[in-house]
């Protein structure tokens, strides 16, 4: 008896399983995608009212690095400024005072104030969150100094006026602190200075109010380098009279 002999060979199944998972993950990351974009993003940058706002302005300033950045500055009767002027000593004669000063060029433009029989060496006056940069290179430089802190409160319209031009000033300052900083163009904080309303003539502070605005007022239109000192120390004295006068 003879057998036909056949090779039988199962057909191939398919893999079901791998079919069924890929479908799933696409079908999982299709409805994450929708997901994030129907939730809140919590980044989000928002814009918030402050109910006491009296004024709305805008500062902006030209060195030779280039344009400041233009910010909204608001006004209003809870204003407060704090600042910092670095001082890096204090001597009984002006001769040695102004060595200190002299070693000092390479981190700002230092300056010196005359009180009584003392001649007190500073560095600069900055913002109080504005000093960390100038901090980091005296202590890297072993240079003693003291943080004086100063204060400024706007109780009224007027005051807070006082407060931004002022801050308008110091951030000149800084700027032409800098070490490649030639000049500074004052075109554009004159005008923002001359677009601030809501003084009150009858406040206390008004006549500080005029006097800061004069003084700005009288800068030349591109300020120099060489006037940083003789501006700090405009600045210091001025922010030192209102400081000791609201305590």
């Amino acid at each position: 008896m003879k057998y036909t002999r056949y090779n039988y060979k199962p057909p191939k199944k398919r893999n079901n399983f791998i079919i069924v998972i890929t479908l799933i993950i696409i079908v999982a990351i299709a409805l994450g995608t929708m997901l994030s974009k129907l939730l809140p993003n919590n980044n989000a940058n928002t814009n918030v009212v402050d109910k006491t706002t009296k004024t709305v302005v805008e500062k902006d300033g030209t060195a030779n690095t280039g344009s400041v950045d233009a910010s909204k500055v608001t006004i209003s009767q809870t204003n407060i400024k704090d600042y910092v002027a670095i001082q890096c000593g204090v001597f009984s004669t002006k001769e040695r005072a102004l060595i200190l000063k002299n070693s000092l060029t390479a981190f700002g433009a230092p300056f010196i104030i005359v009180e009584g029989k003392l001649n007190k060496v500073f560095l600069g006056v900055y913002p109080k969150e504005g000093i960390a940069t100038t901090i980091t290179q005296l202590e890297k430089a072993k240079i003693t100094y003291v943080k004086t802190n100063l204060q400024l409160s706007g109780k009224d319209s007027t005051s807070a006026q006082i407060n931004e031009i002022i801050s308008a000033d110091v951030k000149i300052l800084n700027r032409l602190s800098e070490k490649d900083a030639k000049s500074y163009t004052t075109v554009a904080v004159k005008k923002w200075m001359g677009s601030l309303e809501g003084a009150d003539v009858k406040s206390t502070s008004y006549s500080n109010l005029t006097q800061i605005k004069a003084y700005l007022t009288a800068l030349p239109t591109d300020l120099k380098k060489e006037k940083t000192e003789e501006g700090y120390i405009y600045i210091y004295n001025f922010i030192n009279k209102l400081s000791k006068t609201q305590i």
